[in-house]
């Protein structure tokens, strides 16, 4: 994963590279988040790139399609996955008021399946479990700042001005 996602290679300001390495349902997963950050706190997803070992293939073309969805809804969460109380209601019913990673938002998705001889692991959950902890790291590269829950805070983010 480091080799297919440019690990390494310079970046312009307020970018920035974070990786997440994990074992997963049987599978074994690394994927990079590549972001940057404007000065509004907003995070823009420039690439993500993930490597999986989820031992013999049985249909490589599924696991690349899961882990693609299991990324977004993922990335999706650790963006804009609050939800909010009030007078002890969830103010969040459906799609409408729920934000979701739209499709111009959604960056180029590399998967790389590793070729093995291994028992068959999960994959449904995989990508979910990767993209949140990679685009924390992203965003701690491009910016110093180490966010400690989810979904990112923007005014944490957001470059301050002096007077």
């Amino acid at each position: 994963v480091a080799e297919k996602s440019g690990w390494g290679q310079p970046l312009p300001a307020r970018t920035g590279r974070g990786v997440c390495a994990q074992p997963s349902f049987g599978s074994f997963i690394a994927t990079v988040v590549e972001a940057e950050v404007d000065e509004h706190g907003e995070v823009h997803l420039r690439k993500v790139t993930s490597a999986v070992d989820t031992g013999i293939a049985v249909n490589p073309d599924i696991i690349v399609a899961q882990l693609q969805g299991g990324l977004i809804f993922g990335l999706t969460a650790a963006l804009w996955g609050e939800i909010t109380i009030e007078n002890g209601r969830v103010q969040q019913s459906n799609f409408n008021d729920y934000r979701m990673l739209r499709i111009d938002e959604v960056p180029k998705i590399e998967v790389h399946v590793i070729k093995s001889g291994e028992d068959p692991g999960g994959i449904g959950e995989t990508g979910a479990t990767a993209g949140p902890p990679a685009l924390r790291n992203a965003i701690y590269a491009a910016t110093g700042i180490a966010l400690r829950r989810l979904p990112i805070d923007r005014k944490a983010l957001a470059v301050t001005k002096k007077a």
